[in-house]
């Protein structure tokens, strides 16, 4: 339960955090760059990854306009930023491929939607990047692409991320991915974290489950809160996902040349995973609302057992407080009282009758 109630804590925080960041965009001209969101990491990092079908070079923060003053012909390029705190940094690499004011500012909103646009000379697009579970909870980014015709850009909030497997393959040489153009490298990029999705469903499936499983055997206050804290993750990570299938559409239909015709179906492959994850937190939210039902059914089935043991042990009552209530009234003439054997026999006849009734609701199965 604790542990249910830091999550809550934290994303209340978190929340006043992104309302705080947002009153300081307010009134601001379009294109203004402004980081709204929280730094996670001192200095910034660059990777840089020179590479044709033959050859890779890799460079770590050395100087981007140099690196492209002198790479050779009909090589490409894929800078990964890891740090959107530095402003000025993000607006350099902008001016050295000459991305829109607007597209950065997109880039340095870490509460934006996920979303697809096209600028004609490059593409822009921005998505969530779930990297796994932390301490029971989601680690998340914002994560944002610039295709080119021979670069793609990739801007990340921390260097921890999910495409290490990736980098491998890239820098060994292995599968398409260094004789393919940038476009499958971009493609290879968002089809990482859309299949990172999977598993942030599945820890969903096994909280479901467990929780369930809980339920049945105790239906507590602890079982509610842990219900409204898988709830208000699976609306986030819905809200995260749902307009990533908006974004692939676009980005299917788009006749930008930069996407060649042999890379395009591989982007209607992540627009069907996109569809089977939102299905699949569909199919959760679900479960979530039976789950919570079924709580509040044995909640009611609890509160009825306590009612009816409460009901029989009133009704055993019944008779012997009449008989109590008899003999205790003051009058002068009472034969029973003066008789020897009355308070013996009183007794009998009360414990008789409360046996009689106990053998009456046993029949009955009502206890």
């Amino acid at each position: 339960m604790k542990k249910a109630i830091s999550k809550i804590n934290k994303r209340r925080s978190r929340t006043k955090n992104n309302r705080e960041h947002l009153q300081k965009k307010v009134g601001q001209a379009p294109g203004q760059l402004i980081f709204s969101g929280d730094k996670k990491v001192d200095l910034i990092k660059c990777e840089t990854f020179i590479y044709n079908a033959a050859e890779l070079a890799y460079y770590e923060n050395d100087d981007i306009a140099q690196l492209l003053a002198n790479r050779e012909e009909g090589k490409n390029i894929w800078i990964n930023i890891d740090g959107l705190h530095d402003t000025e940094f993000i607006e350099k690499v902008g001016k050295l491929f000459n991305l829109h004011t607007l597209l950065l500012e997109d880039v340095m909103n870490l509460n934006h939607r996920p979303k697809f646009e096209d600028y004609g000379e490059y593409i822009f697009f921005t998505i969530k990047m779930f990297n796994g579970v932390q301490n029971e909870e989601l680690d998340y980014e914002q994560v944002s692409f610039v295709l080119g015709k021979d670069f793609v850009i990739s801007f990340q909030e921390k260097p921890q991320d999910i495409f290490t497997n990736l980098r491998e393959r890239l820098t060994s040489g292995q599968g398409r991915m260094r004789s393919k153009g940038p476009d499958y490298l971009f493609y290879r990029l968002i089809d990482t974290i859309v299949d990172y999705y999977y598993f942030a469903i599945e820890h969903f499936a096994e909280q479901l489950e467990t929780l369930e499983e809980d339920v049945l055997e105790n239906a507590d206050k602890e079982s509610l809160v842990k219900m409204q804290s898988i709830k208000k993750d699976l609306v986030f990570l819905r809200r995260s996902v749902l307009p990533v299938r908006e974004a692939l559409s676009g980005l299917i239909r788009s006749e930008n040349k930069l996407l060649k015709k042999d890379t395009r179906p591989f982007f209607q492959d992540i627009y069907d995973h996109a569809i089977h994850v939102v299905e699949s937190l569909e199919s959760y939210r679900d479960m979530l609302s039976s789950i919570k039902d079924l709580h509040m059914n044995a909640m009611s089935n609890r509160m009825n057992e306590v009612m009816k043991v409460l009901t029989i042990i009133s009704t055993i009552f019944i008779p012997l407080t009449f008989i109590a209530g008899i003999y205790g009234m003051n009058f002068q003439y009472m034969p029973e009282l003066s008789y020897e054997y009355s308070y013996p026999i009183a007794w009998v006849v009360m414990i008789v009758l409360t046996l009689l009734m106990i053998y009456f609701f046993k029949r009955k199965k009502w206890l």
